[in-house]
């Protein structure tokens, strides 16, 4: 996974003789004291930085040289099969069109960089740029959803979501609340007034128009159903996700959506004009003008491009001889990026990195679901992992927003939590997999294993045998390091220590185990790819006939590595809740296994002395990082959902 995260002109940019010297014509100085600002405010500062031809020919250099060496999709994304033709890129041929083009500001840049990388649709394949993707969140005050009509529930529509009162409400306060009244003709936004409304025109157009419009650059994912998902509201384990419609990681252009709409209670149509608000980032340090933010936001920091390990080792005996505590706390790279969810660089356990797979995300996820909805009575939970028992006593539910955490912990809670709801005389478990986001793959593996009991092989490797992409410069660092060419205290994710074969026999230290690649052409381009603590349950804890998975099939990486192989292998039921009415549910993976940031990958090529290799990319300049139908009454609702799916599934 690259995070290829970026953005940061050199302070000459904004030297004297900027445009930008006097406060009074700063466009950033006058809305940084205001709690909400126009669109077109937030626009005109950020537009406000020139074009700087040097910094474009940096990120493309960057991104071109990672995605060539190291990314896997590159090739299989020059012409993807249907039904994600709409995935089909030459992404190394848009890197090269970008540095031939001359920009307006750096802002449009960045919005042709990140709309480009987006139509890879993988979600290990991110691109944030920390000058301007959600420097100030945008919003509105509607998030929608698509629900059935309750008794006729083939017929399905696009609604603003029956609890908008109430997360406009606990977030927004009463400026921006105001603001929107006064649009909405003085109706009352607090109140239950446009809750559940149906929309049938979004500035004009057929609602499903402005979805798809949305799918084809929303990224992440190569399903476009999907993709369609990430447009209406949905939770994440305690957070609410306000969906692609209401919240947006840069501002729009225009100032204003025109909503037509149906209100509960009422037959005719209505139309307002709702003005998008945006407020600064949750995430966003402080700045007075545009030379401030460009200082505290957009400049390359330690945790743009990392250093390498052994500049750390050294750093961390130095404060032990002065008598400091040392902590991996103190570390900025064991902490997540801005808007990530796991590590810049994880943590090494049991003598082994640990290894993640996740979504890179843009915007920071941090309204919180609405009390009323959150579901209560847990009989066993620890951080993502939470597991409830259903009215029925019948039916365990496994809520596992993420596959992060300390990898023993999880695993503990885990075979705890299936301990505690077969104890209580379940006999079906669904599995709520709303919005994973992925994580760490061995999780990922243990479940599997620990859900589909003891079978030949399974042990070794709950999933599948994999490859890397074994280009020149991979190659050379593994070289380097069977030779004893990583410092001492150093790891690599290229360690042959780390790799076992496909009897899950460990990699000899010295085991050049990229020599000789196996020579792959994926669609008509050639490349290289690599040659072929707890103890999970005795038995099987249920019968794969009473397993279901489920979710709004946002379910990313490892969660994806769980989902597909286990419904694929067992013949699992999986249920996807809201989407398109009719539109078909695809499964797809992710071309690649496991999935690194250009922070570690960087470090480690400066570690093994390869940072100059002409096949290197360089440091960035800028401060970068690489269906069932809802109903009213379940929308965002996890409990009610559960209920509700449990009953349909298994009627009994």
């Amino acid at each position: 996974m690259y995070y290829l995260l970026a953005t940061a002109l050199s302070t000459a940019v904004l030297s004297a003789g900027s445009p930008l010297g006097s406060r009074q014509l700063d466009p950033c100085a006058k809305i940084v004291n205001q709690a909400w600002s126009k669109p077109s405010e937030v626009n005109s500062c950020l537009s406000s930085f020139p074009f700087n031809a040097t910094l474009r020919d940096n990120i493309t250099d960057v991104l071109s040289k990672t995605f060539l060496q190291f990314h896997t999709s590159t090739n299989f994304h020059l012409k993807m099969p249907d039904p994600f033709t709409d995935d089909t890129i030459d992404l190394l041929g848009e890197c090269q069109r970008i540095k031939k083009t001359t920009y307006k500001s750096d802002f449009e840049l960045h919005q042709d960089v990140s709309t480009t990388v987006k139509r890879l649709g993988d979600s290990h394949a991110g691109y944030v740029n920390y000058c301007y993707d959600s420097l100030f969140s945008t919003y509105l005050p509607f998030p929608l959803a698509i629900l059935a009509r309750p008794g006729v529930e083939d017929v399905q529509d696009i609604h603003i979501v029956p609890e908008a009162s109430g997360v406009v409400t606990s977030e927004f306060g009463t400026e921006a609340t105001a603001i929107w009244q006064a649009a909405l003709g003085g109706r009352d936004l607090t109140e239950a007034c446009f809750n559940g409304a149906q929309i049938v025109s979004l500035d004009g157009k057929d609602p499903w128009v402005v979805v798809d419009t949305y799918a084809a650059t929303a990224g992440g994912f190569q399903a476009k159903t999907t993709r369609q998902n990430g447009f209406f509201a949905s939770y994440e384990l305690w957070n609410y996700n306000m969906g692609g419609f209401a919240q947006l990681a840069l501002p729009t252009r225009g100032g204003t959506v025109s909503i037509t709409l149906v209100r509960n209670g009422t037959t005719s149509q209505e139309t307002y004009s709702v003005p998008y608000l945006s407020r600064l980032g949750s995430g966003t340090v402080e700045f007075i003008d545009a030379q401030s933010l460009w200082a505290n936001n957009c400049l390359p920091t330690r945790k743009t491009n990392g250093g390498s390990g052994s500049d750390a080792v050294r750093d961390l005996k130095m404060k032990t001889v002065a008598g400091l505590q040392s902590s991996g706390e103190e570390d900025p790279m064991s902490k997540p990026a801005k808007f990530q969810r796991v590590p810049i660089i994880p943590p090494i356990v049991d003598g082994l990195r640990e290894t993640y797979a996740s979504l890179v995300y843009d915007e920071p996820q941090d309204i919180a679901l609405p009390e009323h909805l959150l579901p209560t009575g847990s009989v066993s939970s620890y951080g993502a992992v939470e597991w409830h028992v259903l009215e029925n006593g019948k039916t365990a539910v496994l809520w596992l927003s993420s596959f992060d955490g300390r990898t023993n912990e999880v695993r503990k809670a885990i075979l705890e939590g299936l301990k505690t709801v077969k104890a209580k005389g379940t006999e079906r478990l669904l599995i709520d997999v709303t919005n994973n986001g992925g994580g760490q793959l061995c999780v990922s593996s243990f479940l599997h294993r620990a859900l589909a009991g003891p079978q030949p092989g399974l042990d070794v490797q709950p999933g599948f045998d994999g490859s890397v992409r074994a280009q020149d410069l991979p190659q050379k660092m593994v070289a380097k390091i069977v030779t004893g060419g990583l410092p001492e205290g150093d790891t690599s994710y290229y360690n042959p220590s780390n790799y076992r074969d496909t009897k899950g026999r460990d990699f000899a230290a010295s085991y050049n185990w990229l020599d000789t690649p196996i020579n792959l052409q994926v669609n008509g381009d050639w490349g290289y790819v690599s040659p072929i603590p707890q103890t999970p349950p005795d038995t099987r804890p249920f019968a794969f006939e009473n397993i279901a998975i489920m979710g709004n099939g946002r379910c990313a990486s490892a969660c994806s590595l769980f989902s597909i192989l286990i419904r694929t292998k067992y013949n699992v039921k999986t249920v996807v809740v809201g989407g398109k009415p009719g539109a078909t549910q695809q499964y797809c993976g992710v071309v690649g296994g496991q999935s690194l940031s250009f922070v570690p990958l960087n470090a480690e090529l400066k570690s093994l002395g390869l940072k100059n290799d002409s096949l290197a990319p360089p440091d960035f300049l800028t401060n970068s990082y690489q269906a069932f139908p809802l109903l009213p009454s379940t929308v965002n609702n996890p409990r009610a959902i559960w209920e509700d799916v449990s009953k349909r599934l298994w009627p009994n």
